[in-house]
């Protein structure tokens, strides 16, 4: 099951609360009001919801026919536990500026991958901070799924995203769709104003759309065996 996005759950619950304050399920322009949105932009995350079973239609036609199920209860229940609450993607917390620089290792030499070369130790320190460009603007996520392995980026792995980076064509992103999905995909806008992301992987055919938000360009990635 697709997990909720943050303005699907404040649809959800913005209808529990109307329901416990009135007794009835609100109206879509209510809901609006509640979520200063249109009623357009209300009734596309109500769909979702119904499509992901969060909300059933008890009276189809109906105006004030919206409940939801267990799932939905579940969901809400589950946002009032704040370490397991679920964060908008992009909007991670950042530590304190004075951590950013974190533990340094020590950085002994070179090793080869292919011809053995001479082994000469040449003892240095690497702050991991500055290897892994890390800042306040920086956050990290994991990577769920192969269509980047050509980008040498597969599931499991975690990427580091900058989130102040304006991303250039071919830059690896991290989009959010008109659907509000996110997506780690290759940043090609076009000239007629559209975009193609690509992903690094030939079995899978690129997204093509027309509007999409950007939250981050990927800067590094942290893979562990």
């Amino acid at each position: 099951m697709r997990p909720l996005t943050t303005k699907q759950l404040k649809v959800l619950t913005a209808i529990h609360e109307h329901q416990m304050e009135t007794g009835l399920s609100p109206t879509l322009q209510e809901l609006g009001g509640v979520l200063e949105v249109n009623r357009v932009t209300v009734y596309g995350h109500v769909q979702a919801l119904l499509q992901k079973g969060h909300l059933e239609n008890l009276e189809p036609g109906a105006s004030r026919g919206l409940d939801l199920t267990d799932i939905g209860m579940e969901a809400l229940q589950k946002t009032q536990r704040p370490a397991r609450a679920p964060q908008e993607l992009g909007a991670v917390s950042s530590p304190p500026a004075s951590s950013w620089g974190g533990p340094s290792l020590p950085l002994l030499g070179v090793i080869a991958a292919g011809a053995a070369i001479e082994a000469i130790e040449d003892k240095q320190e690497i702050q991991l901070g500055d290897l892994l460009n890390t800042g306040e603007q920086t956050y990290m996520l994991e990577v769920l799924g192969d269509s980047m392995i050509q980008a040498h980026i597969q599931s499991g792995d975690y990427v580091l995203v900058r989130r102040d980076q304006t991303p250039q064509q071919g830059d690896i992103v991290v989009a959010i769709l008109e659907d509000e999905t996110a997506t780690l995909k290759r940043f090609f806008p076009q000239p007629d104003g559209t975009y193609i992301l690509q992903p690094a992987n030939d079995a899978m055919q690129p997204i093509i759309c027309e509007t999409l938000e950007v939250r981050g360009v990927v800067t590094g990635v942290v893979r562990r065996y």
